[in-house]
């Protein structure tokens, strides 16, 4: 009897024991499940908040406008160039980069956002800058030229930026541009003069009543649209390709 009432008393103490965990137990599954489920709605709010600080970002607007509308521009004006040529100064140029329509790569990761588009490009230099460069003695330059504009999404933490770049079709001149701060450089090909570096600042806009984006229009003799941008991109291209072009006067 002795021997049995002991086994039962540790029975109960076992049983008892084990009623007073299972409640602990309980809410501390309960405290581990909350925090699992408090972590999703986190994670899913930080994924909302990433989401909608990329889609209100300047640059993915700026992208999306583009695609629709089919054309963009970036002006530089009045920033500076340092030629290779150790017997020149330094000049003042203004430049403006009109891009035509672009091609859209694929929505791999189905975000609905433009990721990675591509593009020819019309560069303008004004009467002003084509004289500054012709009197630094740079040679090969036209008023027109043709170019291409890469641009691709860099996700950084909550948001993120645009790697975009205008490269020169005919020679090694690139321009990378980071917002609205850019970086050029170009190495001289035979026979040519033009090799320089340069920094500064531009301006990117759909605004076709900007003054110098005005003078483009009064250059060309038409209205600035997707369509005369690939007009005279193959203008450009064609006259290039024949002969050898002008240096504007």
């Amino acid at each position: 009897m002795k021997l049995f009432t002991i086994a039962a008393a540790v029975l109960l103490r076992c049983i008892h024991s084990s009623e007073a965990a299972a409640p602990k137990l309980r809410a501390n599954m309960k405290d581990a499940s909350s925090e699992v489920e408090d972590e999703v709605v986190e994670s899913k709010k930080n994924e909302r908040t990433t989401a909608a600080a990329e889609v209100s970002s300047p640059c993915r607007k700026r992208i999306s406008q583009y695609v629709s509308g089919g054309q963009m521009f970036f002006i530089v004006a009045n920033q500076t160039i340092v030629l290779g040529d150790p017997s020149t100064d330094p000049f003042t140029f203004t430049n403006i980069y009109w891009m035509c329509q672009p091609t859209v790569a694929p929505d791999l990761n189905g975000d609905g956002m433009y990721d990675s588009v591509a593009s020819r490009v019309n560069i303008y230099i004004p009467p002003k800058t084509l004289k500054a460069a012709d009197n630094a003695g740079v040679t090969g330059l036209g008023k027109f030229t043709t170019h291409g504009y890469t641009a691709s999404w860099v996700k950084q933490g909550e948001g993120g930026y645009y790697n975009e770049h205008v490269v020169d079709f005919g020679d090694t001149t690139v321009w990378q541009i980071n917002g609205k701060e850019f970086i050029g450089y170009e190495t001289s090909p035979r026979g040519t003069t033009g090799g320089l570096v340069a920094s500064g600042e531009g301006l990117w806009t759909m605004d076709k009543s900007n003054p110098l984006l005005q003078e483009l229009a009064k250059a060309i003799g038409k209205d600035l649209t997707p369509e005369t941008c690939a007009e005279r991109y193959a203008e450009t291209w064609k006259e290039s390709h024949s002969s050898s072009i002008e240096v504007e006067e």
